[in-house]
């Protein structure tokens, strides 16, 4: 056989192997490796959790569990990096059954938007009735005690026993172990109409800014009035949090 052709041969053979390697070689450098994490739903219903019980303590007294009841999926996917949760809604008011809206990102970038059903309760110590009241009686230590109950159906309208401070008489009977329904009785407001109050402007749980105000409407601590700043006469509604401050979600 010609020598000439054997080594031709050989050589093509080499030429080929070693374009097989860079071939390789460049395709192992040209496909990226996807790095990702996942989330199974119940560290999700976790994280979630939590996130809402923080900022509801932010603003209430009282014992707060929320439970997320259930996700759209079994695992989440997402790219490496520091997870962090954001409140779109159902952060503002307390409600036994709702749904929780939170924007889910890796560090920093947003990634999807997730819609969780939740149950949230709010243990409380609160004012029921010792005995039975009378309407137009005057509520004292004697005919009421206090008691740690569920308070998520009427967080707005219970009274815990600093109330008591106040003159407050029944505008009904109150049969033993009712929760004294502010509803139902007469008090010295905590914000009172045409009088002056400090309006505190908060965003996701941080209070904001602070302005001077006029209350429209008599209010209670949990009520819910129209203020309007004095500067500007632009209208707000917002909690009333204590004696002459109400609190506004922006």
């Amino acid at each position: 056989m010609n020598r000439s052709y054997l080594t031709e041969n050989k050589i093509s053979k080499i030429r080929i192997k070693i374009a097989g390697c860079f071939i390789a070689a460049l395709l192992l450098f040209a496909v990226p490796t996807v790095q990702a994490q996942v989330l199974t739903s119940n560290q999700v219903k976790t994280d979630v959790a939590r996130l809402f019980e923080n900022n509801y303590k932010k603003t209430i007294s009282g014992d707060v569990e929320v439970k997320i009841t259930g996700t759209q999926f079994a695992e989440l996917q997402l790219p490496d990096g520091k997870i962090t949760y954001k409140i779109v809604s159902g952060g503002d008011r307390i409600m036994p059954r709702d749904i929780k809206r939170v924007d889910v990102y890796v560090n920093g970038v947003f990634i999807r938007t997730l819609n969780l059903p939740a149950q949230t309760v709010v243990m409380k110590e609160v004012l029921v009735a010792s005995d039975f009241i009378n309407r137009e009686q005057t509520l004292t230590k004697e005919c009421t005690q206090v008691k740690k109950i569920d308070v998520s159906m009427k967080m707005n309208y219970v009274l815990e026993e600093s109330m008591l401070e106040k003159e407050i008489t029944t505008k009904k009977t109150f049969q033993k172990g009712e929760i004294i329904d502010k509803r139902f009785v007469k008090m010295r407001p905590d914000v009172a109409r045409n009088s002056d109050v400090r309006v505190f402007f908060i965003s996701n749980g941080a209070v904001m800014i602070s302005i001077d105000g006029t209350a429209i409407q008599d209010g209670m601590i949990g009520d819910y009035v129209n203020v309007e700043n004095k500067n500007y006469k632009r209208v707000y509604n917002g909690k009333v949090i204590g004696e002459n401050k109400v609190l506004v979600n922006i």
